[in-house]
């Protein structure tokens, strides 16, 4: 599953309780214009089912952001 998807079935207020970010945070998460640190992703793909994937996009995406 993707982060923007899961953000929105949870709702960007009660995701970002959950994971101590601000709502606002989670809206540029759910809007894909902006990624969690890698720390805090680790954290949602271990108590959640969204994937590093669904987070960072695959692969070869990743080797073209860093």
């Amino acid at each position: 599953m993707n982060l923007s998807e899961y953000i929105r079935k949870q709702g960007a207020e009660k995701f970002a309780q959950r994971f101590g970010v601000t709502k606002r945070a989670a809206l540029a998460w759910q809007y894909r214009t902006r990624t969690p640190r890698r720390e805090l992703a680790q954290k949602i793909v271990a108590e959640t089912p969204v994937t590093f994937e669904g987070i960072y996009g695959s692969s070869s995406e990743n080797s073209q952001v860093s």
